[in-house]
């Protein structure tokens, strides 16, 4: 008999729709028209910011990827900077007071307001859901702060005396590029359970500038042997180069399975990918102009492009989904043995770019689409087949995202159930006072003969026997017993005067690791 496990990949299918994905994104689009500067973009769903001068001084402008509409966010004559959106709002650092501030617009309301104000400069803002991130000089020394949208109310992250950069959020974990130790080096701390000033997640030779954060992935620039590469590193995790070419390769940013970055390869400034599903890394904008400072959520890509009259405009790209779903977590196991005749066959479906199709999902056992009969989530498939023959069973799960890409995961287990046998037995008087008593004990040796199965709370349930004796006593704590293993029960009968020999059947009951209740040598009588 041969267990196996295999991945299949609907390859015919997956190609076609590669190369219509491809054409559908091999050209990238200019999001802004205007002749004038615009930088340093973010993007957060449909909603698209940047800086803009066309005004003659730093403005705020957004544009709507649904509806190809472009606005204003803020055209104060003052000098607006470095916007970051959730989608829902976007924030900016403002230096209308005569220092950087941050102010706050609600894209749904069209309410604009202050922030964080008050002395010293407060700048550089990240956003995760409706926490800020941002640098605060207000003590003398640059010092890392988090904002909650909802309660406006400031914790400080890292208040170290040396100089802190660059924050980066990602849920409740804030990282950024710390001078503690003299060079800088990438610190992290999480809101919901705070280190006092954060500790140290990337240190050691080299200076580590310029990280972002998705989930608990970390990237950076690291400057080491006099050029600049990008580095991942997943929180708990080693430290793993993501760029090994000899050019300089800098402000890398990352949204789930993606990384892209600024690469000068090709002797200029280009934007290039890694796809960490694939491990296949590809050129996203590229040209004899420079691509700069990108910024990506899920698979869309936004950079600033310069143009022939030197100034730079914003363009995008929507990065082509070829990865297939991931299917994880298996139960029962791939080539496990010994599970039990009534399984939980489950699961795990995930898909980080496009999103898994729930109605792409079906579920064969042993040959038989049993889909309707699952529970479906948007992680995970669970299916309760009841009791089901002893022996090999085969599960096939197909599954796709929204892009087309199929994955089949198949696999295979082997169920039984527990086989209790009495290979041997050995009767003995306990002591002299059982010998005048009639009290007999007999040793009962069970042995589990099943393959890989446990038997669970094995326990004697009844013993009748023949020529008037009875068991006047069993044992009373069941036992489990692994598969190939042996365990003793002893039990005692009342022998009555003149008996010389009597005959017995030791009833005994157990379950399986379902649950599922057995008896041998079969049920015990009622009587």
């Amino acid at each position: 008999m041969r267990i196996f496990m295999s991945t299949f990949l609907g390859i015919l299918i997956a190609l076609l729709l590669l190369f219509q994905n491809l054409a559908l994104a091999s050209t990238p689009v200019q999001v802004t028209s205007s002749s004038a500067n615009q930088g340093r973009p973010d993007i957060s769903g449909n909603t698209i910011v940047w800086k803009d001068l066309r005004a003659g001084n730093w403005d705020i402008y957004r544009y709507n990827i649904s509806s190809g509409s472009e606005a204003i966010v803020a055209d104060t004559p003052a000098y607006q900077n470095l916007p970051v959106t959730s989608g829902l709002v976007v924030v900016w650092q403002d230096n209308r007071a005569g220092d950087n501030d941050l102010y706050m617009k609600d894209l749904v309301l069209g309410l604009e307001q202050p922030l964080v104000t008050g002395p010293g400069n407060q700048g550089l803002p990240s956003i995760s859901g409706t926490h800020v991130a941002y640098v605060d000089d207000s003590s003398g020394s640059n010092d890392i702060y988090v904002i909650d949208l909802a309660t406006r109310t400031s914790q400080p992250v890292c208040t170290d005396p040396a100089s802190q950069w660059q924050p980066r959020i990602s849920n409740s974990r804030v990282v950024w590029q710390d001078n503690r130790n003299g060079k800088w080096d990438i610190y992290m701390n999480d809101i919901d359970d705070p280190i006092p000033n954060g500790e140290p997640l990337v240190a050691g030779p080299g200076e580590h500038m310029v990280s972002d954060i998705s989930g608990n992935r970390v990237v950076w620039q690291e400057h080491a042997d006099g050029q600049y590469d990008i580095y991942m590193k997943a929180i708990g995790g080693a430290e793993l180069p993501l760029t090994s070419d000899t050019a300089y390769q800098s402000s890398p940013r990352i949204s789930g399975d993606l990384v892209v970055w600024e690469d000068y390869r090709n002797g200029n400034w280009d934007i290039f990918m890694l796809d960490l599903t694939s491990g296949k890394e590809s050129p996203l904008a590229t040209g004899p102009s420079n691509q700069a400072r990108p910024a990506l959520d899920r698979e869309t890509v936004v950079w600033e492009q310069d143009n022939a009259a030197g100034d730079y405009n914003i363009w995008m790209i929507a990065v082509p989904d070829i990865t297939p779903p991931a299917i994880s977590g298996l139960n029962p196991a791939a080539d496990s043995t010994g599970v039990c005749p009534s399984p939980t066959i489950s699961a795990t479906l995930s898909d980080n770019r496009t999103g898994l199709d729930p109605g792409s999902v079906v579920l064969l056992f042993d040959g038989m689409d049993v889909t309707g009969d699952a529970s479906l989530t948007d992680t995970a498939i669970t299916y309760q087949p009841g009791v089901v023959a002893d022996g090999d069973h085969t599960v096939s799960l197909t599954a796709a995202d929204y892009a087309g890409n199929i994955i089949t995961r198949e696999w295979q287990f082997q169920t039984s159930r527990p086989e209790l046998t009495i290979p041997w037995r050995t009767a003995f008087w306990g002591s002299y006072g059982d010998y005048t008593s009639g009290i007999l004990s007999v040793n009962f040796t069970l042995k589990n003969s099943a393959t890989g199965t446990t038997a669970v709370g094995v326990q004697a349930l009844v013993s009748p026997a023949s020529s008037g004796v009875m068991a006047v006593g069993l044992p009373s704590d069941p036992v489990d017993i692994d598969t190939g293993e042996q365990a003793l029960v002893l039990v005692r009968y009342l022998i009555p005067p003149g008996v010389t020999g009597f005959t017995t059947t030791v009833y005994i009951g157990c379950s399986d690791t379902c649950g599922g209740q057995y008896y041998f040598p079969g049920p015990p009588p009622e009587n």
